[in-house]
């Protein structure tokens, strides 16, 4: 093996995203949303998931808030919206 990856995390846009890791795999659903702009979609996820796991959530926990984070990011113009506090409270 040529890298050691403790966590892989597949995003498919309308079709869910998985994170796997070591003999786990996680899958949420896409919520059905009222896109405006995908700017930010991805990025938002990364920051929501990696954040946290630092605040020591597990995957599973991680996994959802990272796609609460950026179905809503999907929902508004620009790529860094200002969070409701329902979002804003879960990574405080």
């Amino acid at each position: 093996m040529k890298h050691k990856l403790e966590i892989l995390i597949l995003t498919c846009g309308t079709n869910g995203s998985y994170v796997f890791t070591s003999g786990n795999a996680s899958f949420v659903e896409t919520p059905k949303v009222d896109v405006i702009d995908t700017v930010g979609a991805g990025d938002s996820f990364t920051a929501a998931f990696i954040a946290s796991i630092l605040k020591g959530k597990t995957i599973v926990e991680a996994h959802q808030l990272a796609v609460n984070f950026s179905a809503y990011v999907c929902t508004q113009n620009g790529a860094m919206p200002v969070l409701p506090p329902h979002l804003k409270h879960r990574v405080d």
